[in-house]
């Protein structure tokens, strides 16, 4: 299966079916947002504030059989069925879509273990009582001496790190969709060139890439004066300025999310036919 043969049978599905498109996009992003939504009682004093917890709990029940979910519908709509169908909220074998989804995420986590050490690392090392001249000294000392090399290199290694989870996530990204077409070894021998295809269709993130690119570029400068923006003796962008970049990325990219996910799905889908 071509990589360019996953793109077009992508694109031929979405457009021979807009409607169904938006409803799947509009039901995926309800489901996420029932997720976070107990993210909100941060704002709220103690005790409300820890009913923020539910969030991973609902991520886990709701979420991940959804995912599976999605792929089956993705896997009909590439055959004689459609995007949005009953398929979303099919509740049969639950159990098993947990399951497979938890596996799924352990995988992930296997992944994403480095960035979850560096993270744990930071927080027992910075958290609590340290402060701001603390943290500068410390990233002056790991520069050589220099504050601005010192933070240059803390990015990259954050850069690194999650771009190992980022690889991962690529590398099982037909999982669910083999599991669709109850043919769970398909992906074998065929995660390497899944991965390319996963990657060749962050394409379509492009719009939020540049807003995120655009944003950087706006910080930048702040690197050259790290203890003045501790001090607060820098001025900083306009945050309103830097939202509104994120916001035009993210509405420019929204509509181009379903067929992001369909070029992997189309993708395994031809590996079955081969």
């Amino acid at each position: 299966m071509k990589i360019s043969d996953a793109f077009r049978e992508a694109s031929r599905v979405v457009r021979g079916q807009k409607s169904a498109a938006v409803k799947f996009l509009i039901t995926e992003g309800c489901l996420t947002l029932i997720c976070l939504a107990p993210l909100l009682f941060l704002t709220e004093a103690a005790p409300f504030k820890y009913l923020a917890a539910l969030t991973p709990v609902l991520w886990i029940l709701l979420m991940l059989p959804a995912r599976v979910n999605a792929a089956a519908a993705m896997q009909d709509s590439l055959g004689e069925g459609s995007l949005f169908s009953l398929r979303l909220a099919d509740p049969s074998g639950y159990g098993g879509k947990l399951g497979y989804g938890l596996s799924r995420a352990l995988l992930l986590a296997i992944w994403g273990a480095p960035l979850i050490a560096a993270i744990l690392f930071a927080w027992e090392k910075f958290a609590g009582q340290t402060d701001g001249l603390t943290v500068l000294q410390e990233v002056h000392a790991f520069g050589g001496r220099d504050m601005k090399t010192g933070m240059i290199y803390l990015l990259l290694i954050l850069f690194g790190l999650i771009l190992i989870l980022l690889i991962g996530i690529g590398f099982h990204s037909g999982d669910r969709h083999a599991r669709a077409l109850d043919q769970k070894g398909l992906m074998k021998g065929h995660r390497g060139k899944a991965l390319l295809c996963w990657i060749c269709s962050l394409v379509f993130l492009l719009p939020l890439l540049i807003a995120l690119v655009l944003v950087m570029i706006r910080y930048a400068p702040l690197l050259n004066n790290l203890t003045g923006v501790v001090n607060g003796t820098v001025e900083k962008p306009g945050t309103k300025t830097t939202l509104i970049i994120l916001g035009i990325g993210a509405a420019l990219t929204v509509p181009l999310l379903p067929l992001r996910s369909m070029v992997t799905a189309a993708f395994v889908n031809g590996l079955r036919k081969e």
